[in-house]
């Protein structure tokens, strides 16, 4: 469950590893890298959203 930046930044390194990508941002053609990191932010949005 991602709750923090911190735990986002370590949630996207961990899919960087497993994606065996070298780069620190996705290419143009890489939706699924793109799509994965879309995801993680959904997530953390998501369990942070209402208060405050």
């Amino acid at each position: 469950m991602i709750m923090t930046k911190d735990d986002l930044k370590l949630y996207l390194k961990a899919d960087k590893y497993a994606l065996e990508r070298k780069r620190d941002k996705p290419s143009f053609g890489d939706v699924i890298w793109k799509y994965e990191i879309l995801l993680r932010k959904a997530e953390y949005y998501f369990n942070n959203r209402g208060g405050g």
